[in-house]
């Protein structure tokens, strides 16, 4: 698959930057089982069919985004992938606090100003020849104005509306090296030594996460809802909610912050 330039980074690995992609989670899939090894950075300004958690799309106007996805091959056991995701969902706060503007996470990895979306990151795994590997991609709304995304009929905002102007091309791309940099340098904690790093990182996950603490309704993939106080994040990174009678352990789900 052609692309525009490629990045030489640290440890090896490399970006490889598209004008437009399919997704770069799916591009980067595919290239994980053609046996690309780890380090490998999908980095685009346009995706034609931008995938989103829970089977949805993401939407996005071209050259308005980061659209950043990264192989790895992680060390540890998949019941504990979900490091990889706060790994990403960490890089992406570090990245944005450097613009002196306080985000939060959503669980399980929505990058939130309040009520209104900046950020998401979608994690797949699979198989290749060289292994089980997991492919963590993030979209992020950099430079799109309040009315183009009233029209997505969701609360959302970007970095433009944040910050009060617009993000040139060179702020945007520093945003997106920095970011492959910053998650690079969280994963490969977690490789080389996984107990002591993944606690400091989920540490810092929590501390960062306004899901908890709340009083929330979730919405779970059969359609059941449940409502109750999130009481904490498990080390696999489910909720742990308090019901009327029970202590309920949530793995996948649409969360609606309710009350505090």
């Amino acid at each position: 698959m052609d692309y525009l330039t490629q990045v030489e980074l640290a440890q090896g690995w490399r970006a490889r930057r598209f004008s437009a992609i399919t997704s770069t989670n799916t591009e980067l899939v595919a290239a994980a089982r053609q046996g690309e090894p780890e380090g490998l950075c999908f980095v685009t300004e346009h995706q034609n069919a931008g995938k989103g958690r829970l089977g949805r799309s993401w939407d996005d106007s071209k050259g308005r985004s980061v659209l950043v996805s990264v192989l790895c091959y992680p060390d540890f056991e998949v019941a504990n992938f979900f490091a990889v995701t706060a790994a990403m969902s960490l890089a992406a706060l570090n990245v944005l606090d450097r613009f002196e503007i306080s985000p939060a996470i959503k669980w399980p990895n929505d990058i939130m100003f309040g009520d209104a979306k900046i950020a998401g990151i979608l994690a797949e795994t699979g198989e290749s020849d060289l292994g089980r590997f997991a492919v963590v991609g993030i979209g992020l709304n950099v430079n799109q104005t309040q009315d183009e995304l009233d029209a997505l009929g969701r609360p959302a905002t970007s970095l433009r509306i944040q910050l009060g102007r617009e993000v040139s091309s060179e702020e945007k791309q520093s945003f997106e090296l920095a970011l492959i940099d910053d998650f690079q340098r969280l994963y490969l904690g977690l490789q080389d030594s996984f107990a002591a790093n993944f606690a400091r990182l989920l540490s810092q996950y929590r501390s960062r996460c306004s899901t908890l603490e709340r009083v929330v309704e979730v919405k779970l993939n059969d359609g059941e809802s449940v409502s109750g106080l999130v009481l904490d994040i498990s080390n696999q990174g489910h909720l742990l909610l308090e019901l009327d009678s029970c202590i309920r352990t949530i793995s996948a789900g649409d969360v609606h912050h309710l009350l505090r």
